[in-house]
């Protein structure tokens, strides 16, 4: 008996980090959508204003852009490839950010849905 209640517990204790880390993982991606979008065909660069997806997750994108304004991310498009950006709080809009990347690197449309996912914090 003692065995399988060491074993048991063994598998609690394993299981346990490995769901916190889950959601850790799950806190640095968010999905959003574009709600204006600038391209620059001079400069090759495209900039998108965009809020989250589901209402719901707007405080949490309002903490995410606060930890990571000016930091690169990738964000995914509807075709599941990511995408390399930056991306910043737009401080005079809240819940609002802005998206920068090369405009060969992708394409967006207002209203087009998209994942960010941001670097973990250490």
């Amino acid at each position: 008996m003692p065995k399988k209640l060491c074993a048991l517990l063994a598998f609690f204790v394993l299981l346990v980090p490995a769901s916190a880390a889950q959601k850790q993982a799950g806190k640095e991606t968010i999905n959003c959508r574009a709600m204006e979008v600038f391209e620059s065909k001079q400069l090759g660069t495209t900039a998108v204003i965009f809020h989250q997806h589901d209402k719901a997750d707007g405080p949490r994108l309002g903490e995410l852009l606060l930890a990571h304004s000016g930091e690169e991310v990738e964000f995914e498009t509807a075709d599941g490839k990511r995408h390399p950006a930056t991306v910043g709080r737009v401080k005079s809009c809240f819940g609002r950010g802005l998206l920068l990347f090369a405009s060969k690197e992708a394409k967006l449309d207002a209203k087009d849905d998209f994942v960010i996912h941001f670097a973990a914090k250490k």
